[in-house]
């Protein structure tokens, strides 16, 4: 799936159920706070009976967006200056149609909140802001190995899953085909293209054993060491970006355990990752075994714990996969708990779709995207419903249009009361899987 759990959340839109008037026509009464925007989007401050405050702001700036077509219910109309629409009279969960030039369409499907935040992402962001740092690893052919040496530099990631800022390729250089954050031997003077901001550098140093055979497929990658540099930021960094060998005492053996995945998602993998607060994630390492060896928190400034991020998949190219995300792991075995099993029975068209809830998901989504063009996302926060219209106010283009269907799950994550920017991390589990539409 490419939507990050964050933004599909964000950028979802619903159909449904229609405005209701206020009993007995008294608009006065009832549900009214004052109108106020939700940290990141969001619903928030009791159920709808008699208004609905809605606020749509850019997903990056996160400035209001005036002139935004918006339908809560039966009401239509366009945001102020301010991003602000308000629709008076309704009563009860509504689904809400946000629809802004330049932006991703949202369908949020029974949203209960008298104040509404909806978050809208550009509908093409582009490259993202990238930055080159330069370095070396002083001391590298300290770190011993039995065949050839391969060490490969990252950089520590945002927080948000499927951030393109976390995707930054550093492309080899014409007439070389080794890409200049990838050593071999003892020597790396390395260069790397970086996302912007706070970030850490990390090198992990591997044994590489090609069995001395053409054969690829018995070739083998060994972890051995691993070198840090923390604290940078892309604003300010000037010179060499030296890393410092991490020494094998301060490093560890993880068990992982995948427990029991959904039957049918038989091909696994995971990722182990250092959390270091404004720094980001750092990634440690990745395997599709049940042990990886990574640094002990103990080695790094600020490290908080683990992350696992626990991924089976059927296999398959779009595959339907079953991901688990546990933050602030301390011990030595990294479990990943309870899987979410995936929507079923799903039927997509241009028209709309419908599907098989997820048992145990908070919130299902379905997101609509034409190459590089995000078109819309709907979100469904009512269990009971599990089929959407496109609405009239939103015309999907023609040619083939990608759909990927998820379930989330989120402990301790209420529907009817949340701000995205305070209550992302309790997404912790997400399925799902991917078709097109013709």
């Amino acid at each position: 799936m490419r939507s990050s759990l964050l933004l599909v959340l964000i950028g979802v839109a619903a159909c449904g159920e229609d405005a209701v008037s206020s009993p007995e026509g008294d608009s006065a009464q009832g549900n009214r706070p004052d109108p106020r925007v939700i940290p990141g989007g969001g619903i928030s401050d009791g159920a709808i009976d008699g208004v609905v405050n809605l606020y749509v702001i850019d997903e990056a700036t996160r400035a209001p967006i005036s002139g935004a077509e918006v339908r809560v219910g039966d009401l239509a109309g366009t945001t102020g200056v301010d991003g602000l629409f308000i629709a008076d009279g309704v009563v009860g969960p509504q689904d809400i149609v946000v629809k802004a030039a330049g932006h991703r369409k949202e369908l949020w499907i029974g949203a209960n909140g008298a104040n509404i935040t909806v978050n809208l992402e550009a509908d093409n962001t582009g490259e993202p802001p990238s930055a080159t740092l330069t370095g070396s690893i002083p001391n590298l052919a300290s770190v011993t190995v039995a065949h050839t040496k391969v060490t490969i530099v990252g950089y520590s990631q945002t927080d948000v899953l499927g951030d393109p800022a976390n995707e930054i390729a550093t492309p080899a250089q014409p007439g070389n085909p080794v890409a200049p954050n990838l050593c071999i031997g003892d020597v790396c003077n390395f260069s790397i293209n970086t996302r912007t901001g706070k970030l850490a550098l990390f090198a992990t140093i591997l044994d590489f054993d090609n069995k001395e055979t053409e054969d690829e497929a018995d070739d083998t990658l060994t972890i051995v060491g691993f070198a840090i540099k923390q604290g940078i930021d892309t604003a300010t960094a000037t010179g060499a970006q030296d890393l410092t060998l991490i020494s094998d005492a301060n490093t560890q053996t993880l068990a992982i355990d995948f427990g029991s995945p959904p039957s049918g998602l038989t091909t696994r993998g995971a990722l182990v990752g250092i959390e270091l607060g404004v720094d980001g994630v750092l990634l440690a390492g990745s395997t599709v075994g049940t042990s990886l060896k990574v640094p002990k928190l103990s080695a790094i400034t600020g490290a908080t714990g683990y992350r696992l991020t626990a991924i089976v998949t059927d296999g398959d190219e779009p595959p339907a996969q079953s991901i688990v995300l546990r933050r602030g792991l301390t011990g030595s075995t990294l479990a990943a708990g309870d899987w979410l099993a995936l929507p079923s029975a799903i039927t997509l068209s241009k028209q709309g779709g419908s599907w098989t809830n997820a048992t145990g998901a908070t919130v299902h989504s379905i997101e609509l995207s034409q190459g590089a063009t995000k078109i819309l996302n709907v979100t469904v926060f009512d269990s009971a419903r599990s089929s959407f219209d496109v609405p009239d106010l939103i015309t999907l283009p023609s040619g083939p249009i990608e759909a990927a269907v998820s379930a989330f799950g989120a402990a301790g994550f209420d529907v009817t009361d949340f701000a995205l920017d305070e209550d992302k991390t309790k997404i912790d589990r997400v399925s799902g899987q991917q078709t097109t539409l013709n």
